[in-house]
């Protein structure tokens, strides 16, 4: 990735030479400046009532294309489309669930803000994803970002379930 070259145009070019057109999602606090970059990557994106209607219908967009992609706000978001992201993952289907976040300082600081249990927590609910995707990463410092995000779009489209005995 070029120094000119933001993480959010590097995410959705990467995803685009996957395959994915359109991304699913819903407009949230923490993600709006992120869609932003959608439309200019040559991506459509298809707003949805709720969330878990939006990852419902990337499930099935996934199923037909090889993958798909969601966007969804920090925490109630993510949450609202945990159950069909989890359908997801039992049924193979490849979707990258993206999550816009809280600015870094904000939980560095551990600040009681909206959309959180209120408890300075903020990686509760990646923790509660962990159990039903392949792969999890968190796009702090740029000079790492490229790599982590062909990782985790390696490991969607590659890697299985974990059986948990």
């Amino acid at each position: 990735m070029s120094s000119s070259t933001t993480i959010a145009t590097y995410l959705f070019t990467r995803l685009r030479q996957l395959g994915v057109g359109a991304i699913h999602g819903v407009p949230g606090d923490y993600n709006l400046d992120l869609l932003d970059y959608v439309k200019p990557s040559g991506l459509t994106w298809v707003g949805n009532a709720n969330e878990l209607n939006a990852a419902y219908a990337t499930d099935g967009y996934a199923r037909i294309k090889g993958i798909g992609a969601i966007i969804t706000t920090f925490g109630v978001g993510e949450l609202s489309a945990v159950n069909a992201i989890a359908g997801a993952y039992a049924e193979l289907s490849p979707v990258v669930h993206i999550v816009g976040t809280p600015p870094r300082a904000s939980q560095d600081a551990r600040l009681l803000i909206h959309h959180t249990f209120a408890d300075g927590e903020y990686g509760q609910f990646a923790k509660m994803h962990a159990h039903v995707t392949v792969a999890q990463t968190s796009l702090w410092d740029p000079r790492t970002s490229a790599q982590q995000i062909d990782t985790v779009l390696q490991q969607c489209l590659t890697a299985l379930p974990q059986v948990q005995s």
